[in-house]
């Protein structure tokens, strides 16, 4: 149900008897997929979160609405510990959400996100992690490797070293970051797929990027009519350990055929995958509502 805020009496008044999707961070393509429901589009950057333990309300610049369901669409930005407890306050409630607020938790930090995945099986590259500028100096990888700042996704915060003295100005440059840093090796590959799964569906699209970066700047993308069993098997896995609705995992074929897994995405794009997938998104959250 939707509501405003009266901020003379200090009370909810609701406004009509549908109930009421809060879109965090989402593309405006979702009022279509909700159409017996209120879609309420909120950033998480500039709302306020209120609860009095079983129910929820966002206040931003447009008013104040209880809420009923979550989407969380949250993409590349600084995910700051005050949004940790947006989703804490989302669990603790236990409003439906897509993914549930519990997966989010555990894949909200890039750190926390690789120990799930290493938990679940999947093939990881080897990681060196630094916290404090002092720490960064001790990172001396084998090159190529790429460096890695905090938690940002789509190709930010990521630099390839090529040469000791490219790895050093590196270290002078993150020596400003207030984040942790990871090293890993860079694999030359013959291939960059994603996969993406929503409920029981996995798919899986081949794709090409502009330079180095194998999961951004995208020039080309090719469903795959038929998934390789391993990461079928892997993608399966990751779902069943994180309990989740959706994840998007972003693999590396190396030369030798072998995959390595990038990420995996818990807020994933759809983009250039069938149109259904969003209406498979859009269904997971109202099976939870009914």
């Amino acid at each position: 149900m939707s509501s405003q805020w009266d901020a003379a009496s200090a009370k909810i008044v609701h406004a009509n008897s549908k109930a009421t999707i809060a879109v965090v961070n989402g593309e405006p393509r979702w009022d279509e997929l909700f159409s017996r429901y209120t879609v309420r589009y909120c950033q998480l950057q500039t709302a306020q979160w209120y609860s009095d333990g079983k129910e929820v309300w966002v206040t931003d610049r447009t008013g104040t609405t209880r809420i009923d369901a979550i989407l969380w669409r949250v993409g590349a930005i600084r995910l700051l510990p005050l949004y940790r407890s947006v989703l804490e306050i989302i669990r603790f409630t236990g409003l439906p959400s897509v993914n549930p607020a519990e997966t989010l938790l555990r894949c909200f930090d890039r750190l926390s996100m690789y120990n799930e995945m290493k938990i679940a099986g999947l093939p990881l590259l080897p990681q060196q992690i630094a916290i404090g500028h002092r720490s960064v100096e001790k990172m001396n990888p084998n090159l190529p490797c790429v460096i890695k700042v905090g938690n940002f996704h789509a190709g930010y915060g990521k630099a390839r070293a090529t040469s000791e003295e490219m790895l050093a100005d590196l270290r002078d440059l993150v020596f400003a970051a207030d984040d942790y840093v990871t090293a890993e090796p860079f694999v030359t590959y013959r291939s960059d797929i994603r996969c993406l799964a929503i409920g029981s569906k996995i798919w899986a699209m081949k794709r090409k990027g502009a330079a180095w970066k194998a999961n951004t700047q995208t020039v080309e993308a090719t469903l795959l009519d038929q998934i390789p069993d391993a990461l079928g098997d892997y993608t399966t896995a990751a779902m069943r350990h994180l309990r989740a609705d959706i994840v998007g995992l972003d693999f590396l074929e190396d030369e030798e055929g072998k995959y390595w897994l990038l990420e995996c995405n818990d807020t994933p794009g759809l983009s250039g995958f069938p149109e259904d997938t969003a209406q498979s998104v859009a269904d997971c959250l109202k099976r939870k509502m009914s």
